[in-house]
């Protein structure tokens, strides 16, 4: 009686350990108990189930048999792609004017635009800053709407501010 309630123990710790991963950290170890030896627990764990290699199969034909069917391959489907946006794809220009003032001077005006658009030389600069005095305003360069509001918003926050506006071609 006593040494077959030993074994069950045993046996039970041996299935506790199987089961609930993380048991000797509670005390209950698989090895052996207290009043068994180690020889007569018996080790009651399932195996774990291992990964079934993985079996290739070759078809012989010798000649002038028939052929075996192949099995049918599956179809592909095209995936959508996106439709590119190309250079030649159409997109809205804006102009960049500058606004004629009265209260403007010349050279603090031309150096800011020239700051601003680098692609404009002094010359240029000073031709578009008399244009626009002359009749109100004078185009800058054509560009991008996203350019050309950024642009404005670059003469309005230099110093001196300059007036300009963004309008579509």
């Amino acid at each position: 009686g006593r040494r077959r309630s030993a074994v069950m123990r045993a046996a039970w710790t041996v299935l506790a350990c199987a089961l609930v991963p993380g048991a000797e950290a509670f005390g209950v170890h698989a090895k052996w108990s207290s009043k068994v030896h180690a020889s007569q627990v018996v080790d009651i764990r399932m195996p774990m189930p291992s990964a079934a290699p993985k079996t290739k199969t070759r078809t012989l034909v010798k000649p002038g048999l028939a052929q075996p069917a192949k099995p049918q391959q599956q179809q592909k489907t095209a995936k959508a792609v996106p439709k590119r946006k190309t250079e030649s794809a159409y997109v809205p220009m804006w102009k960049v004017i500058l606004l004629g003032d009265e209260e403007y001077e010349e050279d603090p005006v031309c150096g800011v635009i020239v700051e601003v658009l680098p692609d404009l030389g002094p010359d240029e600069a000073r031709n578009k800053y008399h244009e626009a005095q002359a009749t109100g305003d004078s185009v800058l360069t054509v560009v991008n709407q996203e350019h050309a509001e950024a642009y404005v918003s670059q003469f309005h926050r230099s110093t001196p501010m300059v007036f300009a506006d963004a309008q579509p071609e």
